[in-house]
């Protein structure tokens, strides 16, 4: 459930007048934050949240330190836009009661499926911002200082939790995982998402959206039915990284995601927060210069203090 205007403004104060931004790049992302709503002293804990932990610990290890940057929770998507626009009027209607600095504000949402409006930005929509900045799976390196809005270049942040790179972060996980109760396999919950096809509403509502996103490809994109027939085939001849996101970029990934679990005694939840900082940790050692965030975390800083790390 989105916030009302109140608890918007409510969050919106609480980040400005947070100790912890002074002098810092500040991030928006999606992620829940009930923890903090009846008790503001406890915004501090916000980076610890598991969205906003993600993406921190995703940063390479040369981001690290005084100038690292501050993540902040603030619900839905569409929460996270409110928020943004509310932070900077606020700001700007009173910038000495305020220790943001406000060239130095950012936000990251999920592209998503569904598309989102955006009033009174460069660019009318979520879909707008995700077209400008991403090209055939990669990011557009010469559009990034065009945004103060970021996508991710796959469907949910969850996405990049799922990539065929990570096989050995599972493999080597402390304790046994399993996906639907069962050894976990990449493999398997690739062909789950392809199987399911078929029964992604959402995917069927904004079909020509998806023929959009996914025109790079050689997949049949005809119907929903020859896009799954398409990606049916070709996983049949390899499951190669390139195929994979591509998938990724028009199918729900957080529903599978949500089903890898443990036999051993730790909650599910918890234990996929936890397999979450060992992925973010895998990608902040790799540094990849092709790996989506990366390319955002390190460009903004470059941007905003003049340094290439």
């Amino acid at each position: 459930m989105s916030m009302n205007e109140l608890e918007i403004e409510n969050h919106a104060k609480h980040i400005l007048d947070s100790r912890r931004i002074k002098g810092k790049i500040v991030f928006l992302c999606e992620g829940d934050f009930e923890i903090v709503k009846e008790n503001p002293s406890a915004y501090r804990k916000l980076e610890r949240m598991p969205d906003a932990n993600f993406y921190k610990k995703c940063l390479p290890e040369k981001m690290r330190g005084y100038k690292t940057p501050t993540f902040f929770n603030c619900g839905s998507r569409d929460d996270v836009i409110n928020v943004f626009f509310k932070i900077r009027e606020l700001h700007k209607k009173n910038p000495n009661n305020s220790y943001l600095d406000l060239d130095k504000l950012f936000a990251i949402v999920d592209l998503d499926i569904q598309d989102k409006q955006i009033n009174n930005y460069k660019f009318s929509c979520i879909e707008d911002i995700f077209l400008d900045l991403y090209e055939s799976l990669q990011i557009n390196h010469q559009k990034l200082d065009n945004h103060i809005i970021f996508t991710t270049g796959l469907i949910h942040k969850e996405a990049y939790f799922l990539l065929r790179e990570l096989e050995s972060v599972f493999d080597n996980y402390k304790n046994p995982l399993e996906y639907k109760q069962n050894s976990l396999s990449l493999k398997n919950i690739y062909d789950d998402i392809i199987n399911d096809f078929e029964t992604d509403q959402d995917l069927n509502d904004n079909f020509d959206k998806v023929r959009k996103r996914l025109s790079f490809s050689n997949l049949n994109l005809s119907s929903m039915k020859n896009l799954q027939l398409s990606f049916l085939g070709e996983f049949r001849k390899s499951i190669d990284s390139k195929l994979i996101k591509t998938l990724f970029l028009v199918r729900k990934v957080k529903p599978y995601w949500e089903k890898i679990g443990t036999k051993d005694s730790i909650e599910n939840v918890r234990l996929r927060e936890q397999l979450s900082l060992e992925i973010a940790k895998f990608y902040s050692d790799q540094d990849d210069s092709n790996f989506h965030l990366t390319v955002i975390f390190k460009s903004i800083y470059k941007r905003v203090y003049d340094e290439c790390i």
